[in-house]
């Protein structure tokens, strides 16, 4: 796996020779060799691509992200197989046993809600993390009584005020939405890479979304997203796009080693994996 995030915001042309993507603009060429990337981000409309060049970042699983006029993420490059098995692998996902999805995804939220009440803590809003905790003892299998959603509201009011609603419009709702886009974008490429199926989820279940299982997955690394977009929460959101990017730079503490993100999330997938296909029973842990 590659570790340059490509981030192409110009006006400019993307082509493929000799195992290299070639960028060209009226101003700059350069060659970076597809083994030293991990995704490309075309984050303008006005980015001319060649087939060549799709065709071989599909072949080298680059994740390949496409923004909208608004710069907005809004479509990826998937393959349509992950892996040379991936007809047994999605037969053992609709196999997969209820108890089984509802213990993993009840463990992944556990998580998501413990990285929320660290970091209240670290901020010092020491009340409100215990208040999560208490909520976080109630939690039961498949979440029947939505303690994942009083956790969500508790914790964001804190963060950002009373009044603050996920729905509204303003920048950090817009920071929020493009950070977890680019976070279920990363966990999709792993999900197709195990040779599973994005739109089958363990608990997400909605008919118009198609990464169900990504955004199961993904829960507990939310995390990294809203410490950035805290951080930045005054600027305005195209200042606070280009903070996210940062998230690839990182390394993250991960089974006690220093790890990149996207890294770090093809590990934990394919545990995950690993565990619903009951070859294994211990769900990896990602801890701030």
């Amino acid at each position: 796996m590659g570790w340059r995030t490509v981030i192409v915001n110009e006006h400019s042309k993307l082509s493929y020779k000799n195992n290299h993507l070639i960028f060209k603009s009226s101003t700059k060429s350069e060659m970076i060799h597809l083994s030293e990337i991990d995704i490309l981000l075309c984050e303008t409309c006005d980015i001319s691509i060649t087939t060549m060049l799709l065709k071989r970042l599909s072949d080298e699983n680059i994740l390949t992200i496409f923004c909208d006029d608004k710069r907005l993420p809004s479509s990826q490059i998937l393959p349509y197989y992950g892996r040379h098995d991936s007809s047994l692998q999605l037969s053992r996902q609709i196999s997969w046993e209820n108890d089984v999805k509802a213990n993993v995804w009840t463990e992944i939220i556990a998580q998501k809600i413990i990285n929320q009440g660290n970091h209240l803590s670290q901020l010092t809003f020491d009340q409100s993390s215990l208040k999560l905790q208490r909520l976080l003892d109630d939690l039961q299998p498949f979440d029947p009584t939505n303690r994942e959603g009083h956790a969500a509201r508790m914790y964001f009011n804190t963060l950002f005020g009373n009044d603050f609603a996920r729905d509204d419009s303003n920048d950090i709702n817009a920071g929020l939405d493009y950070g977890y886009t680019l976070l279920m974008s990363i966990f999709a490429r792993e999900i197709v890479k195990s040779g599973s199926l994005t739109q089958l989820g363990l608990k997400h279940s909605n008919q118009f979304n198609d990464f169900n299982l990504a955004s199961d997955i993904m829960e507990p690394f939310r995390i990294i997203v809203d410490q950035i977009v805290y951080e930045h929460r005054n600027k305005k959101f195209g200042e606070i796009r280009r903070e996210l990017f940062e998230m690839f730079a990182q390394t993250y503490v991960y089974r006690k080693k220093e790890m990149y993100l996207t890294n770090i999330a093809s590990d934990y997938t394919k545990r995950v994996v690993s565990v619903l296909n009951g070859e294994t029973v211990e769900i990896p842990i990602f801890r701030i």
